[in-house]
């Protein structure tokens, strides 16, 4: 029984001495290893000190070498266009208070959401008629949804278009109709109540 225990201590004692020289061992290699890579870079850093440092260009496909605008360039061409960033705003409030002097495009989950303004569904025809929900043609399209607004089918749904009229306190609907206004006021002729 004394062979057995005398055996196992000796391993024991084997493996430990194993593993406390090989941890020796690597622990040495890997600090020159690392020391050896860290003068080099700083020999490197040195060197690239006393080269000039060129200003960022971009390349495009054809190799021709493109400076970009700052920052306060990219700024100004917003505030100039009358983009309003929303995302910073708490609250639908501070959203309403900000109104833009022209109708514009929203999106579709946007629609009613402000309690006081009205909601009105128009229709646009394939021949580019603005047609009201009475079927009577919208007058002033520009003062109403802005001309560039009907541009704007497919941008969020293939057939309707939603937009904003701060001025007017609406949101609109705009349904696209694949039908010219003649096939429209054909099927559906104004009626006068009596």
């Amino acid at each position: 029984m004394n062979s057995k225990v005398a055996f196992i201590i000796g391993s024991v004692v084997g493996v430990g001495i194993g593993v406390a020289g090989t941890y020796s061992y690597f622990k040495d290699k890997y600090e020159k290893l690392a020391e050896e890579d860290f003068n080099s870079r700083r020999v490197f850093d040195e060197d690239k000190k006393d080269e000039p440092v060129e200003p960022v260009v971009e390349k495009t496909a054809d190799s021709r070498t493109v400076d970009k605008p700052s920052i306060a360039a990219y700024s100004a061409i917003l505030q100039k266009e009358g983009y309003v960033n929303y995302s910073d705003m708490q609250d639908k409030k501070q959203k309403q208070e900000i109104a833009v002097d022209r109708p514009y495009v929203i999106q579709p989950s946007d629609f009613g959401e402000f309690d006081d303004y009205e909601k009105i569904s128009l229709t646009y025809t394939a021949d580019g008629v603005l047609l009201d929900d009475m079927n009577e043609i919208v007058d002033d399209i520009e003062e109403t949804v802005g001309e560039d607004s009907l541009e704007h089918f497919g941008e969020y749904e293939d057939d309707s278009v939603y937009v904003r009229n701060d001025a007017k306190k609406c949101d609109y609907e705009i349904l696209l109709d694949q039908r010219n206004y003649q096939e429209i006021f054909e099927t559906h002729p104004h009626r006068t109540e009596m």
